[in-house]
C-alpha cells in the first residue's frame, strides 16, 4: 500500500470518526431533549384542560364539551389525549406509541427509548363527573424532528467531509508526486545507470532529497569509472600473465616434451629389438604417458592464451573454439552465427568476446546438460556496439539463483569493458546467456570516415 493510500485513509478515517461522534452526541442528548419537550408540553396541555374545565360550567351539554376538547387537542404535537370512563383502560390506550406518527426508524426509537409522561384529570362540572382527562406525551414528533436533524447531519457532512477528503487527497498527490521522479531515478541506479539525474521540484525538503540523489548518483558514477578501469586493469593483468605462462609452456615445457617422446619411441624401438618384451610394455607406457602429456599441454595452451585469436582474428579462433567443443563432446550440437566480413582490430574486444564465448560454452557443457547450443555474434550501429547471444535447451539458469565464479568472471569482465551482460532463462526454455560491448574500433572508424 502507498505512502499516498495510507494518509488518504487515514485522513479519511479522521473525518469519518468526527462526524459519528458529532452524530452520537446529538444521539446521546436526544433523550433528554425529547423527554423535556413531552413534559413541557404535557404541562401546558394540563393547564390548558384545567382552565377550560372552568368554563365549562353552566355547559347545556358537558360531556359533548368534554369530547370535542379531547378531539381538538389529541392532534397537538408531542402528546396524546383521551376522554374514557375507566382510567386503567384509558392508559393502555394513550401509552400505546402512534406508529402513523412515526417516520423515523424503529432501532433509532429504540435507541432514545424517551420515557412517556402521563396525567389523569378528573373530567367534573357542576359537580358531576363525567369520566377522567388522560394527558400523555408522545415522543415521535420530537424523535423524528432529532431523525432529520441526524440524517441532514449525516449528509450534509458526509459531503463536506468527501469534498475535504478528495481535495486533500489531490493536494497529497500533488506533494507526493517528486518522489515518483525519485523513485524512478534511484531504480535507474540501481540497475547501473550511473548517468541518471533526478529533477528536482516539490517542497524544500524534496529539493534537498534530489540534490542528495544526484550527488549519490555522481560519486557511484565516478566510482564504477574508477571500478571499471581497476577491473579492466586486472583483466589485462590476468591476460599478460596467462601469456607468460603460455610462452613457457610452449617454448620452455613444449620441447622437453617432445625430446622425452622422442627418446621414449626410439628406446621403445630398441627394446623391441633386443626382445626385452616386459621392458618394451614400460617402455611403450611411458611414450603414452607423455603424449597424454603433450595433449594436455595443448590444450591448457589453448585455454591460457588461444593463438589462433592472435594469428588468424576472433571468427577463426570461435571457429576452432567451437569445432574443439563438437570434438571433445559430439553428444552437443553447437551452432556458431557470425557476421560476414567481421573483424575486429581491438585486442581487448576480441579477447573479451572469446573469453565469454569459452566460458559460456563450458558453462553449457557441464551444467546445463543441453543437447544443442547456439552462438550468435553480432554488430548494431546505433548505439555501436557488439552483441552476443549464448543460448542452450538445458536445465536453464533460474534467476534467484546466484551467479557463479563463471558467470561473476564475465559480468565483471564485460564491465570492465563499459559493457553489460544479463543471463536468465530463455523464452522457450534452457540457459540465455546476453552481452553488449561499446565497440571502440567501430567508433574510431566512423570518426575517420567522416
Amino acid at each position: 500500500m502507498s505512502l499516498k493510500v495510507r494518509i488518504d485513509l487515514l485522513f479519511g478515517l479522521l473525518l469519518f470518526l468526527g462526524l459519528a461522534a458529532d452524530i452520537g452526541r446529538m444521539a446521546l442528548n436526544a433523550r433528554a431533549r425529547v423527554q423535556a419537550e413531552g413534559e413541557a408540553m404535557t404541562r401546558v396541555t394540563r393547564d390548558f384542560v384545567e382552565a377550560a374545565l372552568v368554563n365549562f360550567h353552566g355547559a347545556a351539554d358537558p360531556e359533548d364539551a368534554l369530547r370535542q376538547l379531547a378531539r381538538s387537542l389529541d392532534s397537538l404535537r408531542h402528546i396524546r389525549i383521551a376522554l374514557v370512563r375507566d382510567p386503567a383502560d384509558a392508559m393502555a390506550a394513550v401509552m400505546v406509541p402512534d406508529e402513523s406518527r412515526r417516520q423515523s426508524p424503529v432501532w433509532f426509537s429504540n435507541l432514545i427509548r424517551a420515557r412517556n409522561q402521563m396525567t389523569i384529570l378528573p373530567a367534573t362540572i357542576d359537580g358531576r363527573k363525567y369520566g377522567d382527562i388522560v394527558i400523555a406525551s408522545d415522543p415521535s414528533d420530537e424523535v423524528n424532528e432529532v431523525w432529520q436533524d441526524v440524517r441532514n447531519l449525516a449528509l450534509t457532512g458526509g459531503a463536506i467531509a468527501l469534498a475535504a477528503l478528495l481535495g486533500a487527497s489531490l493536494i497529497l498527490a500533488r506533494t507526493l508526486r517528486p518522489l515518483d521522479t525519485y523513485s524512478a531515478a534511484l531504480g535507474r541506479l540501481s540497475q547501473g545507470d550511473y548517468e541518471i539525474r533526478a529533477q528536482a521540484a516539490g517542497s524544500p525538503e524534496f529539493v534537498d532529497l534530489c540534490a542528495k540523489i544526484n550527488a549519490l548518483a555522481e560519486a557511484l558514477q565516478d566510482l564504477s569509472g574508477a571500478n571499471r578501469a581497476l577491473i579492466q586493469r586486472l583483466m589485462d593483468v590476468q591476460e599478460e600473465e596467462r601469456k607468460k605462462i603460455a610462452h613457457e609452456l610452449h617454448d620452455e615445457i613444449g620441447p622437453y616434451l617432445f625430446a622425452l617422446r622422442a627418446n621414449a619411441t626410439v628406446l621403445e624401438a630398441g627394446v623391441r629389438e633386443a626382445g626385452l618384451e616386459p621392458l618394451q610394455r614400460r617402455v611403450a607406457a611411458i611414450r603414452e604417458q607423455i603424449e597424454a602429456l603433450q595433449g594436455h599441454n595443448k590444450r591448457i595452451l589453448r585455454q591460457l592464451r588461444p593463438p589462433a585469436l592472435d594469428e588468424l582474428g576472433l571468427c577463426e579462433a570461435l571457429k576452432i573454439l567451437v569445432e574443439g567443443w563438437r570434438e571433445t563432446e559430439p553428444g552437443v550440437d553447437v551452432e556458431l552465427c557470425l557476421p560476414e566480413a567481421f573483424d575486429l582490430p581491438d585486442e581487448k574486444e576480441s579477447l573479451a568476446l572469446y573469453r565469454l564465448v569459452q566460458e559460456a560454452l563450458t558453462n553449457i557443457f557441464r551444467h546445463s546438460r543441453a543437447t544443442h547450443a547456439s552462438v550468435v555474434l553480432s554488430r548494431v550501429a546505433t548505439p555501436p556496439e557488439i552483441r552476443l547471444r549464448v543460448q542452450d535447451d538445458g536445465v536453464g539458469i533460474a534467476p534467484q539463483q546466484p551467479a557463479g565464479l563463471g558467470l561473476a568472471g564475465m559480468r565483471e569482465r564485460v564491465r570492465g569493458l563499459g559493457g553489460r551482460l544479463s543471463f536468465g532463462m530463455a523464452p522457450g526454455g534452457g540457459g540465455l546467456i546476453e552481452a553488449a560491448i561499446p565497440s571502440r574500433s567501430q567508433n574510431m572508424s566512423e570518426q575517420n570516415a567522416s
